[in-house]
C-alpha cells in the first residue's frame, strides 16, 4: 500500500516539475517571439508540444511564429489545432483567415444546408467536453429545483419550481444530444492540411493514376478513406480524389 502511495506521489511530483518547466519554456519562448526571434521561439514551443503539454494558446503562438516566417502550411495547421481545442478562440479564427490567404488554392465552398449551418454555429461552438459540463450543471440545477418543488408549501412556488425543473430537464437532454453530436462529428469528420508545396490528387490510389487536380500547401481537406500510403480526400467544392499520405498532415 505504501509503495503504491509513494508511486502516485512520485508521479504527481514529476508532472508538477514538468508543468513548471513547460511554463518557464513558454515564457522564454514568448520573450523570443516578442524580440522577433521566431525560429528560436518555435524551438521552445516544439519542446513543450513534445512533452504532451499542448494548449490552444501554445498552438496559437506556434501558428503566429510560423506565419511570421511565411510558413503557410504550419501556420494554418496550428491555427486549426488551436480552434480544435478551443472553438471560441477568436484570435486564432481571425488570424487563420490571413494565413489562408498566403495559400495558392482558391476553392469556392459548396453552400451549406440549414443543418450544417446549425451544427457549425451552435453544436460546434463549444467542444463536446464543454457541452458535457453544461449538461452536468443542468443536472445539478434540475435536482435543486426538484427538491425546492418537493419541499415548497406555496402552490405558486410549487408551480414555478415545477416548470423550471421541467425546463432544466429539457436542457439536460438537449446538451447531452449536443455533446454526443459534437463527439461524433469530431470522431468521424477527419481533416488534414496539405504540407507539400504541390500535390497531385489522383483518380485512384496509385502513382500511375490519372491526375484529377492539384493542391498546394496550406489547403484543408477532409479525409474519407485510407489505403496503404494514400488518402481519399474531399475538398470544400466537393471534389474527391486520392492524395499521397506523405503530402498531408492530419489535424486530429
Amino acid at each position: 500500500m505504501m509503495k503504491r502511495i509513494f508511486s502516485i506521489l512520485l508521479f504527481l511530483a514529476a508532472n508538477l516539475i514538468l508543468a513548471q518547466s513547460a511554463d518557464s519554456l513558454f515564457v522564454e519562448a514568448n520573450k523570443l517571439y516578442q524580440q522577433e526571434n521566431y525560429v528560436e521561439s518555435l524551438t521552445l514551443y516544439e519542446q513543450i508540444e513534445a512533452g504532451n503539454l499542448a494548449s490552444d494558446d501554445l498552438y496559437f503562438n506556434m501558428a503566429n511564429a510560423y506565419y511570421k516566417t511565411n510558413k503557410v502550411a504550419p501556420s494554418v495547421y496550428y491555427y486549426e489545432k488551436a480552434l480544435l481545442l478551443n472553438p471560441n478562440h477568436a484570435d486564432a479564427a481571425y488570424n487563420l483567415t490571413f494565413a489562408r490567404r498566403m495559400g495558392i488554392d482558391n476553392i469556392e465552398a459548396l453552400p451549406k444546408s440549414i443543418g450544417q449551418k446549425f451544427t457549425d454555429s451552435i453544436i460546434l461552438k463549444l467542444s463536446y467536453n464543454a457541452w458535457a459540463y453544461v449538461a452536468v450543471i443542468c443536472s445539478f440545477l434540475f435536482a435543486l429545483l426538484f427538491l425546492l418543488y418537493h419541499f415548497a408549501y406555496s402552490s405558486g412556488r410549487k408551480r414555478v419550481y415545477f416548470i423550471t425543473s421541467i425546463l432544466s430537464a429539457i436542457l439536460i437532454i438537449v446538451t447531452v444530444l449536443f455533446a454526443y453530436s459534437n463527439y461524433e462529428h469530431v470522431r468521424n469528420y477527419k481533416t488534414a492540411i496539405v504540407f507539400a508545396e504541390v500535390s497531385d490528387v489522383k483518380s485512384a490510389p496509385s502513382s500511375s493514376g490519372e491526375i484529377d487536380f492539384e493542391l498546394h500547401e496550406g489547403t484543408k481537406v477532409q479525409l474519407l478513406e485510407s489505403l496503404d500510403d494514400w488518402r481519399k480526400i474531399k475538398i470544400a467544392d466537393g471534389k474527391i480524389g486520392w492524395i499521397a499520405a506523405a503530402d498531408i498532415k492530419e489535424l486530429q
